[in-house]
């Protein structure tokens, strides 16, 4: 791709959603302090799993990033943490600060 074919990005604050597939290899001898989350071993060594990274722009350079693991069998908490991350992301986006819900 040129730069002449690359994708007009917006000035100011912008947020980019997508979904990425990550594989992480363990040291021998590791032993996680919790549970790894549901994704498919490779081997004893190893998981793959995908996620979703919400990465935050502001006048073109990169200012946060968030990667939400997906498992295999999400949760309900697991769908509200991702509904939030988006939430506070595309708020950020916005320029206005989290809203807390009255009750």
């Amino acid at each position: 791709m040129t730069e002449e074919d690359a994708p007009i990005r917006p000035a100011g604050r912008w947020v980019s959603v997508r979904l990425q597939h990550r594989h992480v290899s363990f040291d021998e001898g590791f032993e996680p302090d919790e549970p790894l989350p549901d994704g498919d071993c490779a081997d004893e060594g190893s998981l793959s799993y995908s996620g979703i990274v919400i990465t935050g722009y502001d006048e073109g350079s990169k200012v946060s990033e968030r990667w939400i693991p997906l498992g295999v069998d999400p949760s309900e908490a697991d769908d509200e943490r991702l509904i939030g991350q988006l939430r506070d992301a595309l708020l950020w986006q916005a320029g206005r600060p989290p809203q807390v819900a009255d009750d």
